[in-house]
């Protein structure tokens, strides 16, 4: 059963009467862009061809017959066929694998191009592109030298879903086994299918099984990358907490400049991302890199570590010896996600003092002591034409937060320079103490939310 996407369903819906006559789709294996498009079609007029790594007979004997035209058409009767279809109504082609596609016969993309810019100008008939690999959707579809660059396409990346999409698939969980399944999936959809009864049972079932082979982090990135040996190296540093391009290269034993292109890379295909904090957006000094999936940093952080006790055959005990010891860490990660998808949606719908314009982190660097102290998340918008800005930290611990913690908060608000609008919001999984609520009592501007309330929340 489809789940979740209703922003996306809904940008896909605007493009039908939008200006752009083309959408470029692309996201990792596993996201859900074949299950989107196919929901898509069922209230859309159109036709849907998946393409398969062929000849070019064959590629056009299977397109001719997912949109039925006769068994031998050349690619334009194929066209034809689409255009007698689409004719005064809107109506949509979808290309799925478009890089397959592409691949058949060097004329099919010019061939295509050439059609739609010239058959298809005066119609209501969109094309929709859709592909895997980020590689292939930056030089076929993207990128500056790709042919429909002059459509000036619709781009649409497909992420993992956020966590109130993300829930629909485990609504009878506890609160605390909802934060596991949402980090060990990352909220995509394919690992989401296949979830089992239990924390345990559906990390053997995605990770320690052979069943769940397919589609482990490392055999997704592979498809993108030839050689995996150095970028399993930094993908594990980056898993484990070190960050900073100069922790990351004394980790790998790599000068910087040979680690940054590899980031430049990883962050090419979707799989690393760069931060700065949200005001010192070019702060360089600050700059640090993290692993964007959680599904990829669970794989990386304890699996990846321990590869001689998995491919061994004990796999059984990477569970009990690893992940439910040292898995605090890595449910911090995740429910500092969910407290972000809680802020945006209590902010859409006008629940929050402000409306939120944007939101991210920030953190400073003691380098001689070597660590980072900063906000898990920091908020900017505007409330009666004034800035405002709204600071978090969010505690995934077994201890309730009491007055130390909302006095660090409040502390470390002084090394920013900020506007008359301030808000203080302390996230925790295990409550709060007697003198920390009096305290948020007697302050207006500090509201404290505890791990029920973001679990069960739902934007009215």
């Amino acid at each position: 059963m489809f789940k979740g996407r209703i922003e996306e369903l809904g940008k896909l819906q605007e493009f039908m009467t939008a200006k752009p006559k083309v959408l470029c789709l692309y996201g990792r294996t596993g996201m859900g862009k074949t299950s989107l498009l196919k929901e898509f079609l069922k209230n859309q007029e159109g036709c849907y061809f998946c393409a398969y790594p062929t000849t070019k007979k064959r590629e056009l004997s299977l397109f001719a017959k997912a949109v039925g035209a006769h068994e031998n058409a050349s690619l334009v009767e194929i066209l034809n066929k689409v255009t007698q279809l689409g004719r005064q109504k809107a109506f949509v082609l979808v290309i799925d694998g478009y890089g397959a596609f592409a691949k058949a016969d060097p004329s099919f993309a010019k061939t295509l191009h050439d059609y739609v810019k010239v058959e298809w100008a005066d119609t209501k008939i969109k094309l929709i592109l859709c592909e895997d690999s980020y590689l292939n959707a930056t030089k076929l579809m993207t990128s500056r030298g790709a042919i429909w660059q002059d459509f000036d396409p619709e781009c649409m990346e497909l992420l993992g879903l956020s966590y109130y999409e993300a829930q629909l698939f485990f609504m009878d969980a506890l609160p605390e086994e909802k934060v596991f399944y949402y980090g060990i999936t990352g909220g995509i959809p394919v690992l989401l299918n296949r979830l089992e009864n239990t924390v345990e049972e559906t990390i053997t079932n995605l990770y320690l099984s052979e069943d769940g082979q397919a589609y482990l982090p490392e055999r997704v990135i592979n498809t993108e990358l030839r050689e995996m040996s150095y970028y399993n190296c930094l993908l594990e540093t980056l898993a484990s907490g070190k960050n900073r391009v100069n922790q990351i290269s004394a980790e790998v034993e790599k000068p910087k400049d040979v680690v940054v292109p590899y980031l430049t890379t990883l962050m090419n295909i979707g799989v690393v991302k760069k931060e700065n904090p949200v005001t010192e957006p070019n702060n360089r000094k600050k700059t640090r890199y993290s692993i964007v999936n959680t599904s990829d940093v669970f794989w990386y952080r304890y699996i990846v570590p321990h590869m001689d006790e998995y491919t061994s055959g004990v796999r059984e005990q990477i569970y009990e010896k690893y992940i439910l010891e040292e898995s605090e860490d890595f449910l911090q990660k995740t429910f500092v996600d969910m407290c972000k998808d809680y802020l945006h949606r209590r902010s859409d719908a006008g629940d929050l003092n402000f409306h939120i314009e944007e939101i991210g982190n920030w953190w400073e660097n003691d380098d001689e002591k070597k660590t980072t102290a900063g906000f898990d998340l920091v908020a900017i918008g505007e409330q009666d034409k004034a800035a405002a800005v709204l600071f978090a930290r969010c505690f995934y611990q077994d201890e309730k937060v009491g007055m130390s913690d909302l006095k660090q908060l409040i502390d470390l608000t002084k090394h920013l320079k900020v506007g008359e609008n301030i808000y203080y919001v302390i996230f925790s999984k295990s409550g709060f103490d007697r003198n920390a609520k009096t305290a948020a009592g007697a302050i207006k501007n500090i509201v404290m939310i505890s791990l029920d309330e973001v679990c069960s929340w739902k934007n009215k």
